[in-house]
């Protein structure tokens, strides 16, 4: 079932990619914008570990609630997605 629940998310990703602005994108722009207003540097990758924490505080304070659940593995990809182009800008591309 999870793998199932992971293709939809990631579906549902690429949907918002396309209303909202790819992941990479929206969050270099959500950095700086939280950069802005809190007067130090925010990473897109800390502003991804952000939403985990707060998304995390909803699922604990409401367990039975699976947007909350869902919105989690749908960070957690965006932080994979993150990583990888990390690595790659970085040059740590696997050989």
């Amino acid at each position: 079932m999870y793998i199932k629940k992971a293709k939809e998310i990631a579906q549902l990703l690429e949907s918002k990619g396309e209303d909202y602005a790819k992941p990479d994108s929206f969050f270099v722009q959500l950095s700086h914008v939280w950069s802005g207003l809190l007067g130090i540097e925010i990473t897109p990758s800390q502003c991804v570990a952000m939403m985990l924490a707060f998304k995390s505080c909803r699922v604990i304070n409401n367990p039975n609630h699976t947007d909350s659940a869902d919105d989690l593995v749908g960070y957690s990809l965006i932080m994979t997605e993150m990583v990888q182009l990390q690595k790659d800008k970085d040059g740590w591309k696997k050989k």
